[in-house]
């Protein structure tokens, strides 16, 4: 098996990524956006991956964005349906609600209520780095939710193939 990456996108109702997060680890988490927000950058980025684990319709996204098949090409994963299938008696799904339920505290919270004023933000240079802080979270806390909720119920990667999208 090869490496893991974790990716949140953000974008407009247009369905224009404006913002790519991603982490492999908890040890880093990167951005791409404005210049570095292309094709090869994008694909850059997945080399060495095998699987792209996301919450949400992101893989969609990214494929019509990008005008690829990661689908096929990788082993992808939307875990808002794995985690419904190890925990089915949660009372909400929602990342924000699953963070407050392990622990995780975040710093950017206005978002998770409004998210159109992120991408308002995103296009108001004196507040774009509150956009970027967002979404850098939204990907750390993935990786932990991803992480807590497999450890607890003692998931392998090989245990999930078969939900792959």
């Amino acid at each position: 098996m090869g490496r893991s990456i974790f990716i949140d996108a953000e974008w407009f109702l247009n369905q224009q990524i404006y913002l790519i997060g991603y982490a492999y680890n908890l040890i880093g988490t990167y951005q791409l956006h404005d210049f570095t927000m292309n094709r090869n950058a994008f694909f850059t980025i997945l080399r060495d991956v095998d699987a792209i684990y996301c919450y949400g319709p992101d893989v969609g996204m990214l494929e019509k964005f990008f005008d690829c098949d990661l689908k096929n090409l990788y082993y992808c994963f939307n875990l808002i349906g794995i985690i419904k299938r190890l925990e089915p008696n949660l009372p909400s799904y929602k990342l924000a609600d699953l963070e407050k339920l392990i622990g995780i505290q975040r710093k950017q919270i206005e978002y998770k209520a409004n998210i159109w004023q992120l991408h308002r933000d995103w296009k108001n240079p004196l507040k774009k780095q509150f956009a970027l802080q967002y979404n850098r979270e939204d990907v750390t806390n993935l990786v932990k939710v991803k992480n807590h909720f497999f450890q607890l119920h003692g998931i392998t990667r090989k245990d999930i193939e078969k939900y792959r999208l």
